[in-house]
């Protein structure tokens, strides 16, 4: 690795040098930093790229994403090298409309090879006798200038990630597992990114709810969308508005005592002193004004799924049981193997023969190699749990 990290700054006079030492890379480690921690409307704000003899920073806040940068890392014939992709993936599409082609996902090798610790950290000490420090995962990206503890801890998410796919992937083709890495990342490239959206019904899945009365619910739901509004007006987390437990505890104390004054609201420590207390006074106002909501939270719109019966319950059971059987001589976690919802599936759709099988979504071509004869086996059970 190189002695220190370097930044792509594109005014720089050796650009086009440092461009090429990337582009000559036929792999490149890359990881992201964002600031969900601290800004309501999150973004990409760190790039860290690695190839096995330099390290690299890039700056998107400062640079966006330059067509040089772009066209190195979509290169069809470049693999990029990811810890824990979801994420990453998903951000770089919203962030940079930025789709990568050729992905290894080394957690994901972890979790193939049967490792119950897949975080970063774990698997550089077990696999490279390296220890890092994960002390600044959540400080504060957006904001600059960028700390000296910040860019040695970002550096570390891919300074070692190439001799650590290294390492996983020898033992994978070990035990001939490769193909089923290949297909679960080019899986994960297809994963678009979720859109932000707010429930207004959130407020019902929060602790303490079912104590209140129609006054305290009333509250409730009003403080959770003031709460919202007042999180993308200043760009910050909801969070680090009124944390839940907050909102809960104000809600109760209107509950118990009636419609709150700016004097009560003041003495709430757990209250930032930033906000204003007149229209947190309000706001609760206005919801007390409204109509009052139910205790139980209205039936979301939606096709209803297909029930059990006897026969897919036994179906079912007999699943559970092989998936235990399956996941323990594979060496790999049972929900990794097959998800629980996955097996719901299958024991009601009750899949004759393997293409019928693999038609299940979430039965990837390596889940039906590995297991699909267990499975279609497993599946010949009677409404009572006896062989058919």
């Amino acid at each position: 690795m190189g002695a220190a990290a370097r930044f792509l700054d594109f005014s720089a006079t050796d650009i086009d040098a440092q461009l090429r030492s990337l582009a000559d890379a036929p792999r490149l480690a890359l990881d992201t930093e964002s600031d969900p921690f601290h800004r309501y409307f999150e973004k990409v704000c760190l790039l860290q790229i690695s190839h096995d003899t330099e390290d690299f920073f890039f700056d998107p806040l400062a640079h966006g994403m330059p067509d040089a940068l772009r066209a190195i890392l979509t290169d069809p014939a470049r693999t990029i090298v990811m810890h824990g992709a979801d994420y990453d993936v998903r951000t770089l599409k919203r962030s940079f409309g930025l789709a990568l082609h050729r992905l290894v996902d080394t957690q994901l090798a972890a979790q193939f090879l049967g490792r119950t610790n897949t975080g970063l950290k774990a698997l550089l000490e077990e696999e490279l006798s390296v220890v890092i420090d994960k002390g600044e995962q959540r400080s504060d990206w957006g904001h600059r200038p960028l700390t000296d503890k910040q860019l040695v801890y970002a550096r570390q998410d891919t300074q070692h990630l190439l001799a650590l796919a290294d390492a996983l992937l020898e033992k994978l083709d070990a035990l001939g597992r490769v193909s089923w890495l290949e297909e679960e990342c080019a899986l994960m490239l297809e994963r678009e990114p979720t859109e932000k959206r707010f429930d207004p019904e959130g407020w019902r899945k929060l602790k303490g709810i079912k104590e209140m009365n129609k006054r305290g619910r009333q509250t409730l739901r009003a403080l959770f969308v003031w709460r919202e509004g007042l999180a993308q007006a200043q760009d910050r987390p909801p969070f680090r508005i009124v944390r839940n437990e907050g909102l809960v505890r104000i809600a109760a104390d209107v509950d118990r005592d009636g419609p709150p004054t700016v004097a009560r609201l003041e003495r709430m420590k757990f209250v930032p002193k930033w906000i204003d207390r007149r229209r947190l006074v309000a706001a609760i106002a206005e919801g007390l004004a409204g109509p009052v909501p139910d205790k139980r939270p209205p039936r979301k719109a939606g096709k209803p799924g297909v029930p059990h019966t006897p026969e897919s319950k036994a179906r079912l059971e007999a699943l559970k049981l092989g998936r235990a059987e399956w996941a323990k001589a594979l060496g790999m976690d049972p929900g990794f193997l097959v998800s629980g919802s996955v097996l719901e599936s299958i024991a009601k759709a009750a899949p004759a023969d393997l293409t019928q099988l693999a038609k299940i979504p979430g039965m990837t071509a390596w889940r039906v190699a590995a297991v699909g004869a267990e499975t279609l086996a497993a599946l010949a059970v009677g409404p009572e749990g006896e062989r058919c």
